[in-house]
């Protein structure tokens, strides 16, 4: 019987990356017939906006953290209206090429130049080589597409501004309405954390976010189908593949950790219980994770003959290396001392403050007895917490050399470490799942 149902789940792993895989590159294939004309018309309008960010991209002077991410989303924009007859369409999607212009120091041999290179493209001037860049699945452009045919970018972010806060708003007002006011409460106090107040001006470093808050929207709707069908598993890994298909890698660790902590509200239960739970579904996302992002590179060697797999491969290796010129363990504290450099200031220190005299002033009513029982559903909180220092550990390469925008993964553990606490002082049993 236990066989059955392993090999009943090994077959819907199965079933479920092969068709993400699929549905994938076919919406890919979809947008790429849009027409590219009107794109770059749109593209165009906004060049004087984003020329301005050539060189300074930064929202709010002095906080490196607020940048706009000019950088990648230059590169996002070439590959969202870029076209050339010597691929085929499959070609362009696997391997998305763009043409490269070369600063003037690296004598047209290397170095990466985005902003330019958008910008010669849509004038016509000349690049001198084409480049792909096959190691991400691109999916972005599946909504970024048809957003540029219809209108410019300056518009997308205006448009992004007042979606991300609707969302948020539709995040806390979902848990609210399933009683989870633990983790309303602590979604809220981590959206600083995230930056939230200069995320829609990124193309790039607003996915995530996205991301984030649909699985949430999503979980908190179907939590109580997630659970009688068994199917927390799937759920957890479906978010997993989503994350790879859009993102750049960027904070991905938020999209696992914020419905983690949604899951164990509702189905904690015991310590060992929510233990366990967060550990099989911490696993199912990084399987969907890097099973999709597997399925990409397969997809693209497979269809087209290229060598995506060892590009990636290496890849990969580079960026789960210890930091530049340290030991593992060396520099994994020269890591987390770069993530946490954005937070060392009267910002963060104020927010910290009104917390914890909110924190006291709710455990001044409660009775240490109380606290105490409800330690054992808090502790999971606690635990997974510590989930952003161990992806630092995991990915100090990549972190290191990223910290202006890796450091948001670290509000994922101020929500988990928050919902903790007003789990703590809350009244109600936080395992009791309302449908």
């Amino acid at each position: 019987m236990k066989k059955k149902v392993f090999a009943k789940a090994i077959r819907n792993h199965i079933i479920l990356l092969a068709a993400g895989a699929i549905a994938g590159l076919i919406l890919l294939v979809l947008v790429h017939l849009l027409p590219i004309e009107p794109m770059r018309e749109h593209v165009y309008w906004s060049m004087d906006m984003i020329e301005r960010e050539f060189d300074n991209e930064i929202l709010i002077d002095g906080y490196r953290s607020t940048l706009t991410g000019n950088f990648t989303d230059c590169l996002m924009l070439e590959h969202a209206v870029y076209s050339s007859e010597e691929h085929s369409l499959l070609e362009q999607v696997l391997h998305m090429y763009r043409g490269e212009s070369c600063p003037p120091e690296t004598a047209g041999q290397a170095g990466w130049w985005p902003g330019q290179s958008l910008k010669d493209y849509l004038t016509g001037v000349p690049q001198p080589r084409e480049v792909s860049y096959s190691r991400y699945w691109h999916g972005y452009l599946v909504l970024l597409k048809p957003l540029l045919l219809l209108t410019s970018f300056n518009t997308i972010r205006l448009l992004q501004s007042a979606v991300q806060l609707i969302l948020a708003g539709c995040v806390v007002m979902a848990l609210c309405r399933k009683g989870a006011y633990p983790l309303a409460k602590a979604f809220l106090l981590s959206l600083p954390f995230l930056f939230f107040v200069s995320t829609y001006a990124s193309l790039s470093l607003s996915i995530c976010f996205y991301v984030m808050t649909a699985a949430a929207l999503i979980q908190l709707k179907a939590d109580g189908l997630l659970a009688r069908r068994g199917w927390y598993g799937l759920f957890f890994m479906a978010v997993g593949m989503a994350t790879v298909y859009f993102d750049f890698l960027t904070y991905p660790l938020v999209t696992l950790v914020y419905p983690l902590g949604i899951y164990l509200y509702f189905h904690g239960g015991t310590p060992g219980k929510g233990i366990r739970g967060m550990v099989g579904n911490s696993a199912e996302w990084g399987i969907g994770y890097g099973g999709m992002w597997a399925a990409k590179w397969i997809l693209a060697d497979c269809l087209t003959g290229s060598a995506s797999i060892r590009d990636a491969m290496e890849t990969v290796f580079v960026r789960t290396g210890s930091a530049e010129g340290y030991s593992r363990i060396n520099g994994f504290f020269n890591v987390l001392g770069k993530n946490l450099q954005p937070y060392l200031n009267w910002c963060y220190l104020l927010i910290g403050t009104m917390f914890a005299v909110l924190l006291l002033a709710a455990a001044a009513k409660k009775k240490t007895g109380a606290i105490m029982r409800k330690l054992p559903s808090a502790a999971a909180y606690f635990l997974l917490a510590l989930y952003p220092f161990a992806w630092l550990f995991l990915t100090q390469n990549h972190s290191e050399q990223h910290w202006q925008y890796t450091c948001r993964i670290l509000a994922a553990g101020v929500f988990a470490a928050a919902s903790g606490c007003w789990t703590l002082l809350q009244n109600d049993s936080p395992n009791i799942t309302q449908n």
